[in-house]
């Protein structure tokens, strides 16, 4: 039966006209073997950490654009607090002016009311009457002259100071302006600097594997050619 099973085996090889393996070739199919599964495994090696060197750069990209989004996000913060405080001062003013126009409407009213009391109780002696009026007459209109001279100054004083109140907070606004965009300014630049270097980093280590994947290919080259004399010389 085993003689059977050799002989139709020498027939196949026979007919299909293969020669059988040697000790050399299959020694040489296994080195070559060998040596594509470490140019397989040096490969993936590099494009996993071709990967991760990415996903680190992806990583710090999204950090900057998050520091970035937060720098804006204060400075809007700060926007929106001075413009809140600059309306509470402008509605903090508004109600002490209705406040002290109200105080001047009621003390101006309590003072013709007063004139208006003497008066009656001086209708009794004509003669007393009309000094008494010509006095309040003239009382009167000094009272409104310096209530009004008083009124202007007080207005006076009011602008004086909002404008200087106003003038103080645009020069702290703008200082602090100044400041944050220097800031700001002082880390793009110091980003930009890092970002150069890396990308200076990568181009080397690109010319590098460039170079040799070329090393690489010689050799390759190199051992083909020697196979290919040792085949020769095997054969002959």
């Amino acid at each position: 039966m085993a003689s059977e099973i050799l002989g139709q085996s020498s027939t196949q090889v026979t007919e299909l006209n293969l020669p059988p393996p040697t000790l050399l070739s299959t020694r040489h199919r296994k080195k070559q073997a060998d040596h594509d599964s470490q140019l397989l495994a040096n490969r993936i090696e590099l494009l996993k950490k071709e990967e991760m060197r990415a996903l680190k750069k992806i990583e710090k990209t999204k950090a900057r654009a998050h520091e970035i989004i937060s720098l804006r996000k204060e400075n809007d913060r700060k926007h929106q607090e001075r413009v809140l405080s600059s309306q509470k001062a402008a509605k903090a003013q508004k109600k002490a002016k209705e406040e002290h126009l109200a105080h001047e409407r009621l003390a101006q009213l309590n003072r013709q009311n007063r004139v208006e009391a003497d008066m009656k109780r001086k209708m009794e002696s004509v003669q007393k009457v009309r000094q008494e009026k010509q006095s309040l007459r003239a009382d009167l209109a000094e009272q409104r002259r310096a209530a009004v001279a008083n009124n202007r100054t007080k207005n006076r004083q009011i602008k004086a100071d909002a404008a200087l109140l106003k003038k103080r907070r645009e020069q702290e606004a703008k200082k602090k302006a100044i400041q944050t965009k220097r800031a700001y300014d002082q880390r793009v630049k110091a980003e930009e600097e890092a970002i150069a270097q890396r990308e200076a980093e990568v181009a080397r280590m690109e010319k590098e594997e460039l170079k040799l994947i070329h090393q690489l290919r010689e050799a390759q080259k190199m051992q083909k050619e020697a196979f290919g004399v040792l085949e020769g010389a095997l054969n002959n």
